[in-house]
C-alpha cells in the first residue's frame, strides 16, 4: 500500500519548504529560484505556487520586485494545511472493505479503526509545522540530521564541487556573451546532457560577483547525475575574469542502477566540472557564438 503523497502534493510540500527557508530574509521567492531549490518542474512550478496561495498558505505579487512568500510564519502554519493544499480534505472517501456482503449495508467491521488511523494521520500532520519540517532540511543539507532507520531514501552520496577557470575577456564582454550564449550550454556540459538551465540570481553593485544558478541533469557510465550549483563571474583585471563553480553533485537514486562510491563520484564531479568550466571559458573567448568542440 503507497502511503506517499501524489505528485502535487510532492512539488507542494517542496515549494513550502522553499519558502519557509526563504521567510525570514523577508525577501519573496521567485519562480526561478523555487524551481532550481527543490527540484519542482519548470511547467509546473506556477500551478503548484498557485496552490499554497489558494490555500492562505502563501501569498504572492506579481512584477520586478514581486514573487511568493509564507502568508503567515512557519511556525504557525501546520503540514497538514500544506499537503490539504495539493491533495484535498485528508479523508477515506469511501469504505475501506467497499460493498461487501449484505450484514455491511449500514458499516463495516473495519470502519472504526480506519477512521481512527486516518483521524491519528491528521492529527501528526497537524501538530508538525512547517518551520520543523524547514529546519530538518537545513539539518540534512548540513550533513548534521540523523538518518532514522525506516528513511526510505537509498542514501546515494552526494559531493560538494569548487572549481575556477580565468577568461580571457573582460567581465562585462564575458558576461553578455554567457547571456547570449544561455542557450547553448548543453552542447557544452556533454552530448548526453539531457537538461541545463542558467539563470541570474542578482544584479549586484559594479564592484561584486555577477552570480547565476546552473542546473544540469547529466548521463556517464550507465548512471544520471544532477549538478545545482552557482555560477559566478568576477573581474580579475582590465583584461581578464573569473568563471568559478561551486555547488552539489549528486547521483539520482531513481535512474541509477549502481550506486557510486563517494570517491569515485567526486572524481567524475570534478573532472567534469573542470572540462565544462574550459570549455565555457574557450566559448566565451571564441569569436563564435557556437561552442568549442572537443
Amino acid at each position: 500500500m503507497d502511503m506517499t503523497l501524489s505528485k502535487r502534493g510532492d512539488y507542494v510540500v517542496r515549494s513550502a519548504i522553499s519558502l519557509a527557508r526563504a521567510f525570514e530574509e523577508g525577501v519573496p521567492r521567485k519562480i526561478r529560484e523555487v524551481v532550481s531549490e527543490m527540484a519542482v518542474p519548470r511547467t509546473f512550478a506556477s500551478q503548484i505556487l498557485a496552490d499554497l496561495v489558494r490555500a492562505g498558505v502563501a501569498s504572492s505579487k506579481a512584477g520586478r520586485n514581486g514573487g511568493y512568500w509564507l502568508a503567515r510564519a512557519p511556525g504557525d502554519i501546520s503540514v497538514l494545511e500544506v499537503v490539504e493544499a495539493a491533495e484535498g480534505p485528508l479523508h477515506a472517501e469511501r469504505c475501506a472493505l467497499g460493498e461487501g456482503p449484505c450484514r455491511w449495508e449500514a458499516v463495516c467491521p473495519l470502519h472504526e479503526t480506519w477512521s481512527t488511523a486516518t483521524a491519528a494521520l491528521r492529527e501528526v500532520l497537524a501538530a508538525t509545522t512547517l518551520a520543523e519540517v524547514a529546519a530538518r532540511d537545513r539539518s540534512i543539507e548540513m550533513g548534521t540530521y540523523p538518518i532514522p532507520g525506516g528513511s526510505h531514501r537509498m542514501g546515494f552520496a552526494a559531493v560538494e564541487v569548487a572549481d575556477a577557470v580565468h577568461v580571457e575577456l573582460d567581465e562585462t564582454a564575458a558576461r553578455t556573451r554567457l547571456s547570449r550564449s544561455a542557450h547553448l550550454l548543453g552542447p557544452v556540459v556533454d552530448a548526453a546532457c539531457s537538461e541545463v538551465a542558467l539563470l541570474p540570481v542578482t544584479s549586484p553593485a559594479p564592484d561584486e560577483q555577477r552570480r547565476y544558478l546552473l542546473s544540469w541533469k547529466f548521463s556517464a557510465q550507465g548512471s544520471d547525475f544532477v549538478l545545482d550549483a552557482d555560477l559566478k563571474l568576477a573581474a580579475v583585471d582590465a583584461e581578464r575574469c573569473e568563471l568559478r563553480l561551486e555547488g552539489t553533485w549528486r547521483q539520482v537514486p531513481a535512474m541509477s542502477p549502481v550506486r557510486l562510491e563517494a570517491s569515485k563520484l567526486d572524481q567524475l564531479a570534478r573532472c567534469t566540472v573542470r572540462s565544462f568550466l574550459r570549455r565555457l571559458a574557450r566559448m566565451l573567448e571564441s569569436a563564435s557564438e557556437e561552442p568549442v568542440g572537443r
